[in-house]
């Protein structure tokens, strides 16, 4: 099938259609004949004749005109009235976040097509569907749609983004603006993003005939590192956080980052109440801020951005605190509109070409610092951080960045007691004509009654919505009036036609939204949390918690001490034997027994027990490389001990030491095959453990195994 379709000859002068539809309103009203209509608008007899006789074709046929993309139409199935009602839902779709896929789109023109009763091929019949080429045509005729990767959107962020959460960020906005009259270079943007060591691979020139292209990668799941970035309205920028996923922060992690980065340890890698404090005492030492020169934060209302302790910082300091709505970063935040993209996207090139440079090897948590380097000093640069203020309105301000399109995922959410009923097939193929009809009363009511009245008769292929909308009245008016003019007759019916819509074959998707519950928690929202009716809730919050805290330790020791005399082995009682015989055969048996269950730690337990607690004592001095040492672990409900061998010094307070695990059922301790090593503070150091036991006349297994003359049932060794 030709796809493409070249016009073939020598012709060079194509027809006016403006001129012919001119020339054909003359015939048709019988202004002029066809010659004189021919020489008027130098047109060929010929071809005003053919276009006045399907003009009446069409009339006689009591069938609306149908107009097609081109005078060379053969076979097309939709006119071009047609095509622009089904390319506006699909654009419809596509804003409310329910977009259609191409298989979708061919299914929704055939119910179409047969719900018009409209000429279409019989493959459609077949496959329930119209064809791909079809599909194509109609991608060409209509160039404003295109084949796109959509972003995936949740629904709390489709539903949060409405015009109430965003004017009420406006005016928040709005109050700390005239309060402090903020500059471009006084307002300022932080905001986290999650860094892993295997990110997504950038896109590969590879040959057609592979199936499957591969690309490198440190391994199948990567460890986050979370990066915080500062920026300001002015262009500016503020060197960026980097939490690690550590226990203890070491200076060299942040080797080859920014020039004045800050970092920070945590066990889960993100930031907490802790670092956020750090950051803000990060933002006051650049940008000096204080209560006579305040700055304006802009930040989500994440729970480690909102501490008592945070905000009572930002008070002492200047530095009013407002926050984005809920779940509405993606549009309001500069960070996430501007920056983040572009960032992640050279962030993705910068490990690829790390990976080329360095084969066989993995990225490590402790080589992402440099390579954000280079995606950073790309990224961050004055028009994309311009940019990312721009666009939601806060620098410059301004209150109608967004416009109602960008609010059409909200419409889905909204309630409605008329509901869209689909066509019935089998009504459709009998008594549905190409348009619809509406019979409706002669006597002198305004529309809204007309459409309302009781003895109207709708089709049920039309959809109730679309009539009671002002829209739709508002374009049928004229239609409505000639109606509704007095006339003798009472019995008198007349017959409308209004075109039926893809929307009533496939109903725009509704939600009835419920409200969920939040546990007594007030709704989130845009707040100015450095004023003091939000500072004194958080305080009132904060006293909440600790009381609640403090009920659960309470809880916790009295539940651990149930457990503990529960668990506590009975004694046993031993007979005494009449006979001496039988009470020395007792009593031997009695210390061999007693023998065997103690371990050799219980062994002349009185001699150690004075020296362990006297010359043992966990104090720097005595700590010497090499040296065994009991290390503690307090949880919420108890201490537990590990057993440890001191390798080096990393400071005075500080030491590098490999861990050890008690063998089950003894009292002897082994290294593992994975070496346990960590770092330990002096204060964390519970004991002091006295030399190992030699192991006499061991074998190899044996020899690995360490003893120490000691009684160490006191402590809840692991």
């Amino acid at each position: 099938m030709v796809r493409n379709y070249k016009k073939k000859g020598t012709r060079t002068q194509e027809v006016d259609e403006r001129s012919i539809t001119l020339a054909v309103e003359e015939v048709i009203e019988g202004r002029l004949s066809y010659r004189k209509a021919a020489l008027k608008y130098d047109i060929k007899t010929s071809t005003l004749e053919s276009r006045v006789k399907k003009l009446k074709d069409a009339i006689n046929k009591n069938g609306p005109s149908r107009t097609f993309h081109s005078k060379f139409t053969s076979q097309q199935v939709f006119s071009l009235e047609e095509e622009v009602r089904l390319n506006e839902y699909i654009t419809n779709c596509c804003k409310m976040h329910y977009g259609l896929t191409t298989v979708q789109i061919r299914k929704l023109a055939y119910e179409y097509a047969k719900s018009l009763n409209l000429k279409y091929p019989v493959k459609w019949d077949e496959n329930k569907m119209a064809g791909l080429e079809w599909m194509r045509k109609y991608r060409k005729r209509n160039s404003n749609l295109s084949l796109r990767k959509p972003e995936n959107t949740s629904t709390a962020r489709s539903f949060a983004f409405n015009k109430t959460a965003i004017t009420e960020f406006y005016n928040n906005l709005t109050e700390v603006m005239q309060r402090h009259n903020f500059t471009a270079d006084r307002i300022f943007n932080f905001d986290e993003t999650g860094v892993s060591t295997v990110l997504d691979t950038p896109k590969v020139l590879a040959p057609k005939s592979q199936k499957q292209v591969g690309q490198i990668v440190s391994s199948e799941r990567g460890e986050l590192v979370t990066f915080g970035a500062i920026i300001s309205a002015s262009g500016n920028h503020i060197p960026p956080l980097f939490v690690f996923p550590r226990v203890h922060y070491k200076d060299h992690f942040l080797e080859g980052a920014p020039y004045g980065s800050i970092g920070a340890a945590n066990r889960s890698g993100w930031i907490n109440a802790e670092i956020f404090v750090t950051v803000l005492k990060h933002i006051q030492k650049h940008t000096l801020s204080s209560k006579e020169h305040p700055i304006l934060l802009l930040c989500d209302n994440h729970e480690s951005h909102i501490s008592l302790q945070a905000i009572t910082y930002a008070r002492d300091n200047g530095i009013t605190f407002v926050s984005f709505p809920p779940h509405t970063s993606h549009r309001l935040q500069p960070l996430d509109v501007g920056v983040f993209g572009p960032f992640k996207a050279k962030l993705k090139i910068a490990f690829n070409n790390w990976h080329l440079a360095n084969p066989g090897k993995t990225i490590s948590i402790y080589n992402i610092p440099k390579l954000v380097k280079l995606a950073y000093m790309e990224s961050f640069n004055f028009k994309n951080i311009i940019s990312g203020f721009a666009k939601p309105g806060i620098w410059p301000f301004n209150q109608m960045a967004f416009s109602d399109e960008d609010f059409a995922p909200i419409g889905v959410y909204t309630s409605s007691n008329l509901e869209n009923i689909p066509p019935n097939s089998e009504t459709n193929s009998a008594a549905l004509g190409p348009q619809p009809s509406i019979n409706l009363p002669s006597p002198n009511i305004n529309v809204e009654d007309l459409l309302l009245e009781s003895n109207t008769i709708i089709d049920e292929s039309i959809d109730t919505r679309e009539l009671s909308s002002p829209s739709l009245l508002q374009d049928h008016q004229d239609i409505f009036t000639e109606i509704c003019k007095p006339s003798t007759s009472s019995a008198v019916t007349t017959t409308i036609n209004i075109p039926i819509t893809p929307d009533v074959i496939r109903p725009y998707p509704t939600i009835v939204r419920k409200r969920k519950s939040n546990k007594g928690r007030k709704p989130g929202k845009s707040r100015i949390y450095t004023n003091t009716p939000e500072k004194n809730e958080l305080e009132e919050r904060h006293k909440q918690k600790e009381i609640k805290k403090k009920e659960q330790e309470r809880r916790a020791r009295t539940n651990g001490v149930k457990r503990s005399l529960l668990s506590r082995p009975k004694k046993k009682k031993v007979k005494i034997m009449e006979s001496n015989e039988n009470s020395e055969e007792s009593d031997k048996s009695q210390i061999s027994l007693r023998e065997s269950s103690l371990s050799p730690l219980d062994l002349d337990q009185d001699d150690h027990e004075d020296d362990f607690n006297k010359n043992f004592d966990a104090t720097p001095k005595n700590i010497k490389d090499n040296s065994f040492i009991l290390v503690k672990f307090p949880k919420k409900t108890c201490i537990i001990y590990y057993v440890g061998k001191v390798l080096c010094h990393y400071s005075p307070k500080e030491l590098k030491v490999s861990y050890l695990r008690k063998k089950p059922g003894s009292w002897s301790f082994v290294f593992p095959d994975v070496e346990d090593i960590h770092t330990v503070y002096f204060s964390d150091i519970a004991k002091i453990l006295p030399d190992p036991q030699p192991q006499s006349n061991s074998t190899a297994r044996m020899s690995r195994l360490f003893t120490f003359p000691v009684n160490l049932k006191k402590f809840n060794v692991q």
